[in-house]
């Protein structure tokens, strides 16, 4: 009797979540689904560059550089957009320190990072002309640091974004955006050819963009 008076409760609170989860089912019908394209004009603001080569950890601040971005996606909901987005960003370095201490000469190092994520958008106001999104993305990225001697080190690992977009519609297919965000990756093991040293680097800051965005 025991065993019945537990095992009871435990059925009746199944079934109530149950049915509360069909409650709460809903489904997306195709007509509301609207597919669009947009290109961006980015650049960065603030980007650092973080490395650890056999232990010696180096910094560096990036010179912002110009960079575009291209997505297509999906306006799922009235309030939800998906995305799928190539981004790159690329500048060069213009301070650097190992261990702590600056370093006197200065190679010309050139940085890119193309990266491809997956977004997701939560629109506020969606019924109106003008309105705000925030979001972001997960996605996997190409790192690439070229130095003075023409020397390319490469590696790709995860990046990842947090994005704040303002939308204003100039009719019916046409959107002006702009666009800020936060881009960071983790850390990404670089090689060297012909080099047996593994560098650790890692990549975060500030984004900006502009551009359009066209609805079919």
């Amino acid at each position: 009797m025991r065993l019945m008076g537990a095992i009871v409760p435990f059925v009746a609170l199944f079934l109530s979540a149950q049915a509360t989860a069909q409650s709460m089912t809903f489904s997306v019908s195709p007509a509301s689904v609207q597919a669009y394209a947009k290109v961006s004009l980015n650049t960065t603001f603030q980007l650092d560059l973080k490395e650890n080569e056999m232990g010696l950890v180096s910094s560096a601040e990036v010179d912002p550089g110009l960079g575009v971005s291209a997505a297509a996606g999906l306006e799922l909901l009235p309030e939800v957009d998906g995305e799928l987005e190539l981004a790159i960003y690329s500048g060069t370095v213009d301070y650097r320190s190992v261990a702590g201490v600056p370093v006197l000469y200065l190679p010309n190092e050139e940085i890119r990072l193309l990266a491809a994520f997956s977004n997701v958008y939560y629109k506020f106001r969606p019924a109106t002309n003008a309105r705000f999104k925030l979001g972001g993305g997960l996605g996997f990225g190409e790192y690439r640091l070229t130095d003075s001697n023409g020397m390319k080190h490469r590696g790709t690992g995860l990046v990842y974004q947090v994005k704040g977009v303002a939308e204003y519609d100039f009719g019916a297919k046409t959107t002006f955006h702009a666009e800020a965000g936060y881009l960071g990756t983790t850390d990404i093991d670089v090689d060297l050819i012909s080099s047996s040293q593994v560098r650790d680097s890692s990549l975060s800051g500030i984004t900006f963009g502009i551009g359009a965005k066209v609805k079919f």
